[in-house]
């Protein structure tokens, strides 16, 4: 009944994730054989549905890894060419500005600690390592700080301008 109940949620979670129909079904069929391992402490937890959701994530993360089709990528290894178009408006040059400053503005507003490694990496080109030996803390130290930084920076950003496309904002956190 459980089975009947959360089968179609589940499988339309893992297929938004995969778009593999036969990945989604090998996915689906682990997720319910780890509910039905773990079936005694279903009773403690509040809210099923998000137990099933985080348990299809990792599951898919898993099947992603086992299969080699996952491959973690770090930004500082995204090929970045930028090219000068003679012929940019002057309007383009204004929003280009604005949402440079807008980023400028954002990257102030980090906390003092994460802004440092962020504009240390960014700006000076620092390796993590690097970051980390200077200010004498750990490098996951330094990651989780970076992360905060980019996603704060990556949020605001689609906010304020929803119509921006995803290499035109690594071009500015990246220049």
């Amino acid at each position: 009944m459980f089975y009947n109940i959360y089968y179609k949620q589940v499988f339309r979670f893992a297929y938004y994730l995969l778009k593999d129909t036969s990945a989604c079904r090998e996915v689906v069929s682990n997720v319910f054989f780890s509910v039905w391992r773990s079936k005694a402490s279903l009773t403690k937890i509040k809210s099923i549905e998000a137990y099933l959701y985080t348990t299809t994530r990792n599951e898919v993360q898993r099947y992603l890894h086992r299969n080699n089709d996952y491959k973690n990528v770090s930004i500082d290894e995204i090929p970045i060419q930028l090219e000068i178009n003679e012929d940019e408006t002057p309007e383009r040059k204004l929003i280009n500005e604005e949402i440079e400053a807008f980023v400028g503005q954002i990257i102030d507003e980090l906390p003092e600690k994460c802004r440092a490694i962020f504009l240390m990496n960014r700006h000076e080109g620092l390796k993590n390592a690097e970051i980390a030996e200077r200010l004498s803390i750990s490098e996951s130290t330094v990651r989780v700080q970076m992360k905060i930084a980019i996603e704060k920076i990556t949020s605001q950003v689609k906010q304020q301008f929803p119509n921006l496309t995803f290499i035109t904002l690594l071009c500015m956190l990246l220049g």
